[in-house]
């Protein structure tokens, strides 16, 4: 070859470059340089909450124990209710003094179930269905189960006393029996007979066994059947006893019955003598247990 045209050979190789691997393009593809490769860092944990303190919990107060109350003793007296509708639930059984109660006391809510005569007797029996409702007639602890009441007042016994005061304790007890069953959540009262005047009752020619004397066993009666079968002791007969122990000639009529403007006395001392509702139920509770 002459010696020009290898020279001019040389100098073309000298100017074309060499190229790299692996690669399809006529061009170099530079290469990162393990130095300059980024690693990525790990992140930083984030700082776990600082857990706010349990609240220390308020001790449960602890209720208040009821007021005790001995059954077989008067309630005591309390402060007036405000409103006689607080005797809207109440339901009163009773004879001809509690039909004086209705007509002449000016307490004229809840439910009055009287009959003259009545007895305790004649109070659960077929053949003295006295009380109408709707057309269907009932006795006195048949109408008492009609509807659900708050509290009972009971004053039995002077149409009694003609009969033995164990007969009477006995029938008293199967009436209570009954009233309680009948009436679960209401407050029962159970309440002492006021007394007679013996002089009246004799002047008006009233039978001779009404009097104070057989009137007294016949209280100590109830008395003991308050306590036996825990119910409430009103001591009504407070409100009308004089000194003497007699009913006084003023506030009686025929000498058993009220005067007219007497039965408010009976209305002013139910107002006054009201068991709590709490009271009453936590120490039937006690005391059945």
């Amino acid at each position: 070859m002459p010696v020009k045209a290898l020279s001019l050979l040389l100098c073309m190789l000298l100017l074309v470059p060499l190229s790299s691997c692996g690669t399809t393009s006529g061009h170099d593809v530079p290469r990162p340089s393990p130095d300059a490769a980024e690693v990525p860092s790990a992140p930083e944990p984030s700082p776990s909450p600082t857990p706010s303190p349990e609240p220390t919990p308020e001790p449960t107060p602890t209720p208040e124990p009821a007021e005790p109350y001995e059954f077989g003793t008067p309630l005591e007296e309390g402060e007036s209710v405000e409103d006689d509708a607080f005797f809207d639930t109440a339901a009163y059984l009773g004879d001809s003094r509690t039909e004086g109660l209705q007509l002449f006391s000016g307490l004229k809510h809840g439910d009055f179930y009287w009959a003259r005569g009545m007895t305790v007797f004649k109070a659960d029996s077929e053949d003295y269905r006295v009380f109408e409702v709707d057309g269907q007639k009932y006795s006195l602890l048949e109408v008492l189960a009609l509807k659900q009441y708050g509290s009972v007042y009971i004053m039995l016994g002077i149409n009694e006393l003609g009969f033995p005061a164990e007969s009477y304790e006995q029938g008293l007890g199967e009436v209570l029996d009954k009233v309680i069953q009948l009436q679960p959540d209401a407050v029962v009262y159970l309440q002492v007979m006021p007394p007679v005047n013996d002089a009246l009752c004799r002047a008006n020619k009233l039978a001779d066994y009404i009097n104070n004397e057989k009137l007294g066993q016949f209280n100590d009666a109830i008395v003991r059947l308050a306590a036996e079968k825990k119910v409430v002791l009103l001591n009504t007969a407070e409100a009308y006893t004089g000194e003497d122990g007699q009913l006084p000639a003023e506030l009686a009529a025929d000498g058993c019955h009220f005067a007219y403007n007497a039965y408010r006395r009976w209305a002013d001392y139910l107002r006054t003598h009201v068991m709590d509702r709490e009271r009453y139920f936590a120490n039937r509770e006690a005391f059945i247990r």
